[in-house]
């Protein structure tokens, strides 16, 4: 009796043990099932967000953002030309209002150079190159449409001498020369730059000055000259040239409805007149050449 007691506990002993074993092998057998469905699952939706990573465009850099901000742009449609300039630096249309000795005004180049025409000035600030001897940055365009394309090359070359070196600006070649002279105490630094296109003869005027002597107290480092005009040619080098308005104004209304600024921002763009109404236009609003 007792012999048969204890063989019918190992039975059930035995039994216990296997149907443990046989749950255990199917709860991992379906997680195995579980895992290989949510793999085969996921697999498309992975390879779809990885390729759509792959495409998406990418942002454009902080350093380039910065540096389209911190530009504002010349329009002109009348005559067909446009170029950046640091946001900055000062634009004067049409004729300068100051007095310099190192600029050109209107009734200058009538009497110098009939037929020419000053559109822009750009004036490097006082404060644009703090403590240092810098006393004048400036940048000018002028355009001359009644002389030929041979008198557009020789006025950089009879500008500052005959030594004449070229820079293709929108595949237009602007002859240009340059030179250095001393004056009162002040060194100046100068170059023309003459380029023809659509019949008109495009000029830039850049001119740097700076205290020769070093300052006797140490307070301003002596100006960098060659440096500064670096900077100006950077205007000179963003110059685009397009098709004329096919419809100008009136002479007497051209400084009030002609050329345009454009300032950009971390926000916005807003174009203006710097001397007509004053009157800001939202880019998104009007389209520019």
């Amino acid at each position: 009796m007792l012999g048969r007691v204890m063989l019918i506990v190992f039975v059930v002993a035995v039994g216990s043990i296997e149907l443990a074993g046989c749950g255990g092998e199917a709860a991992r057998s379906a997680q195995t099932t579980r895992a290989q469905t949510s793999s085969a699952g996921a697999g498309p939706n992975k390879n779809s967000n990885q390729a759509a990573f792959a495409t998406k465009p990418a942002r454009p850099s902080r350093k380039e953002f910065s540096r389209e901000a911190s530009l504002s742009i010349y329009h002109n449609p009348e005559d067909g030309i446009s170029f950046r300039y640091p946001r900055n630096f000062s634009l004067e249309e049409g004729d300068v209002q100051e007095s310099s000795f190192f600029l050109k005004r209107q009734e200058d180049l009538d009497s110098e150079r009939p037929g020419t025409t000053l559109l822009a000035t750009v004036l490097i600030p006082e404060d644009g190159y703090p403590n240092t001897t810098l006393e004048h940055g400036s940048l000018q365009l002028v355009v001359n449409e009644t002389g030929t394309e041979k008198e557009c090359r020789e006025s950089a070359v009879g500008a500052y001498g005959n030594d004449t070196r070229t820079m293709t600006v929108q595949g237009i070649v602007f002859r240009w020369s340059g030179r250095e002279s001393e004056t009162a105490g002040t060194k100046i630094l100068e170059r023309a730059y003459a380029g023809y296109s659509q019949a008109t003869c495009y000029e830039f005027l850049l001119t740097v000055a700076a205290e020769a002597a070093p300052d006797p107290d140490g307070f301003r480092k002596p100006a960098d000259t060659s440096r500064i005009m670096k900077q100006l040619e950077k205007i000179v080098a963003s110059a685009q040239f397009f098709p004329k308005s096919a419809t100008p104004p009136a002479a007497s209304e051209r400084r009030g409805s002609g050329s345009l600024v454009i300032t950009t921002s971390d926000e916005h763009t807003a174009l203006f007149r710097p001397k007509a109404a004053q009157q800001e236009i939202s880019a998104s609003e009007r389209s520019i050449t």
